[in-house]
């Protein structure tokens, strides 16, 4: 299968009506991902750091829109509709969670560390300032 993923015709062809091998496995991955999506919600409330429920939060809304967006393919895709049952659009599907996942992997190398350092000696700060009574 992963030597169609680079063929022309596997993506810009009309896929016959029946699903398969492939299609299955972009259906699986679909939910794979609305799982991943459940972890890293349930991360996120689970965290205590204000900086890691962000991370968190941006990791769940990438997978969770991902994976709806796909199951949404899917069901076109086993319902057989002319137009939105082509691969293309699972692959426009694919290429958008890249280009978002290389922004979210942007912050997590530049910025990440950065605001977790601010919010630490903000956490020292307000420790050590005196408060009213």
């Amino acid at each position: 299968m992963w030597h169609k993923i680079f063929d022309y015709f596997f993506w810009f062809i009309q896929p016959a009506s029946i699903l398969a091998h492939a299609d299955k496995v972009f259906g699986y991955s679909s939910v794979g991902l609305l799982i991943v999506g459940v972890i890293f919600r349930v991360a996120a409330a689970m965290s205590t750091n204000k900086i890691d429920r962000k991370l968190f939060l941006k990791f769940w809304h990438l997978a969770v829109t991902l994976g709806i967006s796909g199951l949404i393919w899917f069901g076109l895709r086993f319902e057989n509709t002319p137009i939105f049952a082509e691969r293309y659009w699972f692959g426009l599907i694919i290429l958008i969670g890249l280009i978002w996942a290389a922004f979210v992997l942007k912050y997590l190398t530049f910025e990440y560390r950065a605001e977790k350092q601010e919010f630490a000696r903000e956490l020292v700060k307000n420790k050590y300032l005196p408060r009213a009574k």
